[in-house]
């Protein structure tokens, strides 16, 4: 849809007045390219994500070298040699909306990529996160990762995205208040017997993947930091890195490659048990979870970890 000088309306924020939730109403959207589902066999389509492929995104915001430390400003002629590259969303959902392309390598599932690359990703993560905080009018950086055309996707290349809104989203500020509430960190909880209830997907040093219990829909995972007070901004990008890595190749590897959402819940400000939630597309939302906010779930959380498990790689000796 287009205005009366046939073009597309800039992002707006908008707000359902019989909810309160917000939307973002961005028309332009319409027109980004969908290189998902059947159109991954069209090779006469250049993947925009990938090195070589530069031109087909707006310029640089940052960039991670092969080999290095990160570059500010981007590589020399935006061109090849990165390993995560950081761009404004050519189709933007809002005025601040950043694309985070991971890995060199074309690749959808983000098992296929390195431990290193994950280690460089949560790197880029961090930075681009206090970057879009310190902007002015932004009071939320919400990261989150599309993977597959069932779960949303239009581009096949590994990447994350990260939107600057005013204010928490509904959900998180729904999390602390809820929080706030119960006499213990429900995510505290939730550590404390996941090992012995045998929700435990994999660990590092100092993160975990579990099942929450209950898990709204099959195979919910969570991955979080088993200290309470650790801040997302400063958290061991190493141990994160190659806790999710982990976490990628279990879902990988147990549920034969699906489609999958991850998202990032931390309040900038305030005590948080920040977490991040994937989702495997692996089930469907019906009139129930979509009507009602609430869901239908057929397997147990304990269920769910021991099979993610069986998708593990064995560990090098």
């Amino acid at each position: 849809m287009v205005n009366a000088h046939g073009k597309h309306n800039q992002p707006s924020l908008l707000v359902d007045p019989t909810t309160g939730r917000p939307i973002l109403m961005a028309e332009a959207r319409q027109s980004r390219p969908f290189l998902t589902g059947a159109a991954q066999s069209d090779e006469s389509k250049p993947c925009p994500f990938c090195p070589g492929n530069e031109q087909h995104t707006p310029p640089s915001l940052d960039s991670w070298p092969l080999h290095g430390e990160p570059c500010a400003p981007p590589l020399p002629s935006d061109g090849p040699g990165w390993d995560v590259r950081v761009f404004p969303n050519k189709y933007p959902a809002n005025g601040c909306h950043e694309v985070i392309a991971e890995g060199a390598r074309h690749a959808e599932q983000a098992a296929d990529l390195d431990v290193a690359t994950w280690q460089r990703t949560v790197r880029m993560w961090q930075r681009r996160i206090r970057v879009i905080e310190s902007m002015p009018g932004v009071g939320c950086a919400f990261l989150f990762k599309n993977v597959g055309a069932a779960a949303g996707a239009s581009i096949v290349h590994s990447h994350s995205q990260i939107l600057g809104l005013d204010k928490p989203p509904p959900r998180l500020r729904l999390e602390q208040e809820a929080a706030d509430c119960l006499p213990r960190c429900p995510w505290c909880s939730t550590l404390a017997t996941a090992r012995e209830e045998g929700r435990v997907v994999c660990e590092t040093e100092s993160h975990v993947a579990l099942t929450p219990d209950p898990p709204k829909l099959p195979n919910e995972v969570w991955t979080l930091p088993k200290r309470c007070d650790d801040d997302f901004l400063t958290t061991d990008a190493d141990s994160l890195g190659a806790a999710l890595h982990q976490l990628f190749t279990a879902i990988s590897g147990a549920l034969n490659r699906p489609a999958w959402n991850l998202w990032l819940h931390r309040m900038p400000r305030g005590r948080f048990h920040w977490h991040f939630e994937l989702q495997p597309r692996t089930g469907q939302l019906a009139g129930l979870e979509l009507g009602g906010d609430m869901y239908i779930n057929s397997i147990s959380a304990v269920a769910s970890a021991e099979k993610l498990r069986t998708g593990l790689s064995p560990l090098p000796r």
